[in-house]
């Protein structure tokens, strides 16, 4: 029986981002999950999920988006967990935004045309983990996140749910299962990605066997 193909899409958190050293671990939450599929990774490091730094412009995951579900075909299952950089105090999101960009990467999923007689993915959508309480005073007046940043990140969820709530997609909320270590307040630890990993077997695991 052909395995089952899984593609992986977010930011630093799912490249395995260390909080200890900025170097990738080994035992991210994308090499842990307990499944017998083919995983495809597609983690980057500061990746926005709507809003574009003129420096770093191909940072912009919508971007990039609708290559990935292309150029991987044909997919089983995409997993989709992104938001956390988008509340950089540099771009000022409201959690709503935030959510309605995200809605926007459901309807290019909703598209046919991508797949070319091939099934069209389920998709399972992630609410990140919270911002770390602790994260403006590790960053300091110059850092990238602010107080602000903070708020929205716990009205995320929610935000995500509601603009999601119409759509056929599995929604997932990581931070019933993982955090951010005390390091960094933003990237998880080799625990939590564990912990993550569990959470996001489970969910693919029920959605995989619907068919």
């Amino acid at each position: 029986m052909t395995k089952k193909r899984i593609l992986c899409f977010g930011d630093s958190n799912t490249w395995g981002f260390s909080p200890a050293d900025g170097h990738r671990q080994e035992k991210r939450w994308t090499r842990s999950l307990d499944l017998d599929a083919e995983i495809l990774e597609e983690g980057l490091n500061s990746r926005n999920a709507m809003c574009k730094d003129p420096h770093m412009p191909e940072k912009c995951g919508f971007d990039a988006w609708k290559m990935m579900l292309m150029s991987h075909k044909p997919l089983d299952a995409v997993v989709l967990m992104l938001g956390t950089n988008d509340l950089k105090s540099t771009y000022h999101c409201s959690a709503r935004y935030i959510a309605n960009g995200l809605r926007e990467y459901v309807r290019e999923w909703m598209d046919p045309t991508l797949y070319e007689g091939f099934t069209q993915p389920k998709l399972l959508v992630v609410c990140p983990i919270l911002l770390g309480e602790n994260l403006p005073e590790l960053e300091g007046e110059g850092g990238g996140f602010d107080a602000y940043s903070l708020q929205q990140s716990r009205l995320l969820t929610r935000e995500i749910h509601q603009a999601l709530e119409p759509y056929p997609v599995t929604i997932l909320d990581a931070q019933d299962y993982a955090a951010a270590s005390s390091l960094d307040g933003l990237h998880m630890d080799a625990e939590n990605h564990r912990k993550l990993a569990a959470a996001i077997s489970g969910s693919l695991r029920r959605m995989l066997e619907e068919d």
